[in-house]
């Protein structure tokens, strides 16, 4: 979810602080959340898209879903 936030900043040319005072989250969580070191809530998630300019979907949005794929049965193996 990170890399995906950082993408979408850099294709707009935005700083992590101009994302930060648009979104009204702090540079230091953005960093974190873009390193992956800090999760994510969803209210935080809207404030970001609608700072990007970007719609829920768009930030939701991967290339590569199938290395996310499953099989839940596998799990329980």
């Amino acid at each position: 979810m990170g890399q995906r936030i950082q993408q979408l900043r850099k294709e707009k040319g935005l700083t992590q602080e101009n994302l930060s005072l648009e979104s009204d989250i702090s540079r230091s969580h953005i960093a974190m959340i873009e390193a992956g070191k800090r999760d994510v809530t969803i209210s935080s998630m809207f404030k970001i898209s609608r700072a990007l300019g970007v719609t829920l979907a768009d930030v939701f949005s991967f290339d590569d879903l199938d290395k996310f794929k499953f099989d839940i049965e596998e799990l329980y193996k």
